[in-house]
């Protein structure tokens, strides 16, 4: 059973999101809900030995206090050089700012990159993203 975590300071984004993965029949156990990356690292260092409890993918916001998304990637690269983990990262933020976009792009660990408020469809279209396509970040 796959892991979905949802990583963004926005209480309410990580509810809509929840309730949007609920209609595509995701169900609350699959779901983790991070209110920033410090907290979605600490759970990820703290399970990293036990992989069905890592999420597969990952939504993440970029602006968050604490850790954001780009520290939480860096953070994520290096336990991905040893190849203990290696989740399909997908960004949602609110920035529209091109240099957040062309990092993204440069970023081997992002698969995506899609601008706040997102839809059902799009949410879907992520899910149904094969980690063997090219990046969907433009």
């Amino acid at each position: 059973m796959h892991k979905i975590a949802i990583i963004d300071d926005n209480l309410l984004f990580r509810k809509i999101t929840q309730r949007l993965l609920f209609k595509l029949n995701i169900n609350d156990s699959q779901i983790l809900l991070f209110e920033n990356g410090k907290t979605a690292f600490n759970y990820i260092s703290d399970n990293i030995e036990t992989p069905k409890m890592l999420p597969s993918v990952i939504l993440l916001d970029l602006n968050m206090p604490c850790i954001n998304g780009w520290e939480f990637l860096e953070l994520i690269k290096k336990i991905n050089q040893d190849n203990l983990y290696q989740p399909i990262i997908h960004i949602i933020t609110s920035s529209i700012d091109d240099n957040d976009k062309q990092r993204a792009k440069q970023t081997n660990l992002v698969s995506n990159y899609l601008v706040k408020p997102i839809n059902l469809r799009q949410l879907q279209n992520v899910l149904n993203f094969n980690s063997n396509d090219e990046k969907m970040v433009s």
